[in-house]
C-alpha cells in the first residue's frame, strides 16, 4: 500500500525558517510512501506561475487534497490542480480571483468543494459549467461581500489574516457539508442547498482535517489529539491524546494529516512555524520556545490500532518535506 503525502518545502537558507509564514514556501511537493518497504519517492515538485500569485513575499505549497476515481485533486494557495494517477500528469488548473489561502478540495458528483480560507468560505464549483455555483459562508454572522470586494484579485494578496473563522477542511456525508473551523473549534454543518443545519462542538483545541473512516468522522487537532465521532450520533465521541508518547513535555508539532490502513493509524506532524499571529500558537502554552520550534521535525508517525504503541516514525525533513497537509491513499 502506498500513501500520498502533500505539503511544501522551504528555502535551503538557514534564515528561511524565520521568514514570515506567507513567504516561506518555495514549492509544493507530493510524495508516495510505500508502507511495506518504507520507500519515499517524490512525485510532484510544483511552483505556482506568477500569473496566479503575488509578485513578492509569496509562498508556494500544496495544501490538503483528495482522491476521486484515480485523480488527485490538490490545492495550492491560489489554485486547484487535477492530476491523473499513477503518472501524476497535470490535467487541469482552476484559479479564480476569489482564491486566497486555499486549504482543501474534494469532488462530489461533478462539482468541486473548495475551502477558501482567506475569505472564510467554501466554494461549490461546477467542473462542467466552469463556474461558481454557490458560496457557503463560514462566518455567517457577517455577509461575505460586506467584508471582501468582489472585484479584487485576492490571488495577488499575500494574506487576509486575521481570519474570522479560518475553515480548514470539508467532508460530505448524506448530502451535507461538514466544515472544520479553526477559530470556533467546531464543525459547521451545511446542507448542499446552503442552509446551516448544525454545528458540532469539539472544544479540544484547533481542529484541522476530518474524514470518514467506516462509521466514524475522524478529526485531527493541532495540539496532538485525535477525535473520533460516530457519524450517526454526534454525541458519541472519543478523544485520543497522542501527547502521552512525549515524555519531555515538548510539543509534538502541528498535528495535521491522518490516514488509516488496516489496523494502523498514520498521523502527520509538522514543525511549528513562525507567525506574527500569536493566537495561532497559543495552544502551545509554555511549550513555545526556540528549542521546541527547532528540534521537533516534520514527520510521519504510525500507531497501532488502539494508539497504545508507536510503531514507526519517519523524519520527512530528511527527504525535503518541511510541512504536511494531507495523507491520502488511492
Amino acid at each position: 500500500m502506498k500513501l500520498i503525502i502533500t505539503g511544501g518545502r522551504q528555502s535551503n537558507s538557514s534564515l528561511s525558517y524565520f521568514n514570515k509564514e506567507w513567504s516561506n514556501g518555495i514549492c509544493g511537493v507530493v510524495y508516495e510512501y510505500d508502507t511495506k518497504n518504507n520507500n519515499l519517492e517524490e512525485k510532484v515538485n510544483y511552483k505556482t506561475p506568477l500569473k496566479f500569485r503575488p509578485k513578492e513575499n509569496f509562498s508556494i505549497s500544496f495544501k490538503s487534497g483528495s482522491i476521486y476515481e484515480n485523480k488527485l485533486y490538490i490545492t495550492t494557495l491560489t489554485e486547484v490542480l487535477i492530476y491523473s494517477l499513477p503518472k501524476y500528469t497535470l490535467e487541469e488548473r482552476i484559479s479564480l480571483k476569489i482564491f486566497n489561502d486555499l486549504h482543501h478540495v474534494i469532488k462530489h458528483n461533478n462539482d468541486l468543494y473548495i475551502v477558501v480560507t482567506g475569505l472564510d468560505i467554501v466554494v461549490r464549483y461546477s467542473l462542467s459549467k466552469k463556474k461558481v455555483l454557490f458560496i457557503y459562508n463560514c462566518f455567517p454572522e457577517v455577509d461575505t461581500w460586506n467584508r471582501f470586494d468582489k472585484k479584487k484579485d485576492y490571488r495577488k494578496i499575500n494574506t487576509t489574516k486575521p481570519h474570522f473563522s479560518h475553515p480548514n477542511h470539508v467532508t460530505i456525508y448524506n448530502d451535507k457539508l461538514y466544515i472544520t473551523r479553526y477559530k470556533q473549534q467546531d464543525v459547521l454543518v451545511y446542507s448542499l442547498q446552503g442552509k446551516i443545519i448544525n454545528n458540532i462542538i469539539l472544544n479540544q483545541g484547533i481542529p484541522h482535517d476530518g474524514c470518514i473512516f467506516n462509521n466514524k468522522f475522524i478529526y485531527t487537532v493541532v495540539n496532538g489529539k485525535i477525535i473520533e465521532i460516530n457519524k450517526n450520533n454526534f454525541n458519541e465521541k472519543k478523544i485520543i491524546d497522542l501527547n502521552k508518547f512525549q515524555n519531555d513535555n515538548k510539543s509534538l508539532g502541528w498535528c495535521r494529516g491522518f490516514q488509516k490502513i488496516d489496523s494502523k493509524n498514520y498521523v502527520a506532524f509538522s514543525r511549528i512555524r513562525p507567525t506574527k499571529f500569536i493566537e495561532n500558537v497559543k495552544w502551545l502554552g509554555n511549550k513555545l520556545s526556540d528549542k521546541v520550534k527547532l528540534k521537533m521535525p516534520t514527520r510521519l508517525v504510525c500507531y497501532d490500532e488502539n494508539y497504545s504503541r508507536l510503531l514507526k516514525e519517519i523524519n520527512l525533513e530528511d527527504y525535503g518535506i518541511n510541512w504536511i497537509f494531507s495523507i491520502l491513499k488511492n
